[in-house]
């Protein structure tokens, strides 16, 4: 293989294609920042808190709904293979819904009162349906994505922060449930505007032959993505736990404004790299390029912020926000730094399951897991006051970004020893599904 063979998939990484994705996050996302000033004057911290409580439990269990098709659909060989998986997925996230509808309504008195959020025992039912919208877009991506079909990921991502606005500011007469409905609402409304989940006819056999060819992923990927969104949510739910709803509810605005342009643009980059880097692998060819290209640039994005936000939040958050809520700028001063590591490496974080590495991501998610809920555990229960708290879980952010991008790097420079068995896979399944 050349030299110019070798840099060619690193030079896939075309502004146009994340831009078309980033465009369409910026109008939904966007959005909701924009309206973050008035939803604080609509809703009190304790909502905040009961949001980021039901943001966190819909978001880990919706993960590990899919079964981990949602990972597997990308380096599926064909469509047949595809309709299949999601037809596993589809099924499992019903399931997993009805579930946690039985648990929800079971439970609901005891986690409104432990988690001090009285709206999850009035309207238990919240739960369950973000359950549903969590894991059937996390489908939708993943076959968006597949397909680098990236106008249609840019309008989902369009749709859902629309929908998710509109529901917060005219909801907000139903109390808590205006805002933690959100969620649900805008998920919904993305999954159903593209349409990508509409039913189309799947064998039996093709959905066992699909299990079996990818029962690595369905086995092992369900526990990694549920710890892994466990890893982003556990802070939250141990922070509403051990210093009540309003502590939670300055952090969570902190996590909100950081978290969204963050999440949009490390979602965009994502969504293009999950397809790019699909693509790749099922055609043996070198990821390495790539990967180097994306951390460079997602860097020095990420460095901007860290200035930006030192230098500016305390002040923007008390004129934004009300004076109430200047507490939380200086939390993102503290924060930010782990916020810049993450939006460097976290797109690549699939890479290590696409490569056949699925037992090193579950490890790594598991070890994020235990450190950042050590962080945030370990410091509260000594008292430690809420700015060492962060610091603590800032560092432990860092560290696990850290060891993720050391992990991603290894296996860039590895994945050929996987091209023959990959490759002849995508053939052989070529073969076998050809109609």
């Amino acid at each position: 293989m050349t030299t110019r063979q070798r840099r060619r998939p690193g030079r896939r990484f075309r502004l146009p294609a994340v831009a078309t994705i980033l465009g369409g996050t910026l109008v939904g996302q966007g959005l909701v920042i924009v309206v973050s000033p008035l939803l604080t004057r609509l809703y009190d911290p304790r909502d905040f808190g009961a949001l980021a409580v039901v943001t966190a439990i819909a978001s880990v269990i919706g993960a590990g709904a899919t079964a981990g098709t949602d990972r597997a659909v990308v380096v599926a060989a064909d469509d047949r293979t595809v309709r299949a998986l999601a037809w596993i997925g589809t099924v499992s996230v019903a399931l997993v819904g009805v579930v946690a509808g039985v648990a929800a309504s079971s439970l609901r008195d005891p986690v409104a009162e432990r988690f001090g959020t009285p709206v999850l025992s009035s309207s238990w039912w919240i739960v369950p349906v973000t359950i549903v919208a969590v894991g059937a877009q996390r489908i939708v991506s993943a076959i968006l994505a597949r397909d680098e079909r990236h106008r249609a990921l840019g309008l989902r991502n369009a749709v859902q922060g629309v929908g998710q606005t509109a529901w917060n500011v005219l909801g907000a007469w139903a109390g808590p449930l205006g805002l933690v409905g959100g969620l649900a609402v805008g998920r919904a409304l993305a999954v159903l505007g593209v349409g990508v989940l509409r039913p189309r006819r799947s064998s039996f056999d093709a959905v066992l032959q699909a299990g079996r060819r990818h029962r690595r992923f369905l086995l092992v990927s369900p526990w990694s993505a549920v710890a892994n969104v466990l890893g982003q949510q556990a802070p939250s739910l141990l922070l509403a736990a051990l210093h009540g709803a309003t502590a939670a509810g300055l952090v969570a605005l902190t996590m909100r404004v950081l978290g969204a342009p963050v999440g949009m643009l490390a979602d965009a980059v994502a969504q293009y790299a999950a397809g790019a880097f699909g693509r790749l692998v099922r055609g043996g060819r070198p990821v390495q390029p790539l990967v180097v290209r994306l951390v460079g640039r997602l860097a020095v994005a990420g460095a901007v912020g860290v200035v930006v936000v030192v230098a500016a939040a305390p002040a923007a958050f008390r004129a934004v926000f009300g004076s109430e809520w200047a507490v939380s700028g200086e939390y993102a001063r503290i924060m930010v730094p782990a916020f810049a590591v993450q939006v460097a490496v976290s797109p690549l974080t699939q890479l290590l399951a696409m490569v056949g590495r699925q037992t090193a991501q579950l490890l790594w998610d598991v070890g994020r897991l235990v450190l950042t809920a050590a962080a945030v555990a370990v410091p509260s229960v000594i008292g430690a006051p809420m700015s060492i708290v962060l610091a603590s879980l800032a560092g432990a952010m860092i560290a696990a970004y850290g060891t993720m991008l050391a992990l991603v790097i290894g296996a860039g420079q590895q994945e050929v020893a996987d091209v023959p068995r990959v490759r002849h896979v995508e053939n052989s399944d070529r073969r076998r599904f050809r109609l």
